[in-house]
């Protein structure tokens, strides 16, 4: 199977596991687009509005709908593949969550009554929280240690570029986001065993940005 049939499949299987989870609260399904694994839908504003306040961009990317999954508690996830012949050549996987509520794994049982219809969403504000993007990249463009092929960037830092060991799946992205930001979700959904990845990427990070912190799997 090609890596292209690999990568749209196991995006299939998540929005179906995510659906029957009730972990999404809204999908678009993966298709492709001049050249790349995206969403129907796909207007790709994440990009065009990299400069304005984050704020902006998670409204309109909600608004307009551009995104592969809206979360129980509103925020999205975008999973982004560029493939040549059967290479991997770039992917860009984001994580924007909500800025104005509460986050669901500090309150689940509220979450869900809220979800629910109890209350609104607008009712759980909580002030202390602190949201940030995070973005997952992987590109052929390399400058060793200032700019990884495999990086992460957490924020909206420009030179926030924490090297990772290799390209990440869309199971494992999705896994990771659920496990640290959802886990109460990810527990009690059982949906662990659903998001295990059979694709495998080459090592691809240089010998000097082992060195570093960094992230890595196997």
């Amino acid at each position: 199977m090609s890596i292209k049939s690999e990568i749209l499949r196991e995006i299939r299987s998540i929005t179906t596991s995510l659906v029957e989870k009730s972990i999404i609260i809204d999908q678009n399904w993966p298709s492709e687009k001049n050249g790349e694994i995206v969403w129907d839908n796909y207007k790709g504003l994440a990009f065009s509005l990299q400069n304005e306040p984050y704020e902006t961009i998670f409204d309109q990317c909600r608004k307009e709908r551009d995104f592969n999954f809206m979360l129980i508690d509103g925020s999205l996830i975008q999973l982004q593949y560029r493939i040549k012949g059967n290479n991997l050549i770039e992917h860009i996987l984001r994580f924007l969550p909500n800025p104005s509520f509460e986050k669901y794994q500090d309150n689940p049982e509220e979450f869900e009554e809220l979800y629910y219809g109890i209350e609104l969403f607008t009712n759980i504000l909580d002030k202390k929280t602190i949201v940030f993007p995070i973005r997952f990249d992987f590109s052929n463009i390399h400058k060793e240690i200032l700019h990884p092929k495999v990086h992460a960037t957490f924020g909206n830092y420009k030179d926030c570029r924490i090297p990772i060991s290799k390209p990440i799946s869309p199971k494992r992205f999705v896994s990771f986001i659920l496990r640290n930001f959802y886990n109460y979700k990810f527990i009690d959904s059982g949906i662990e065993s659903q998001l295990i990845s059979s694709i495998v990427f080459e090592e691809d990070i240089a010998d000097n940005e082992k060195k570093l912190i960094h992230l890595a799997y196997d």
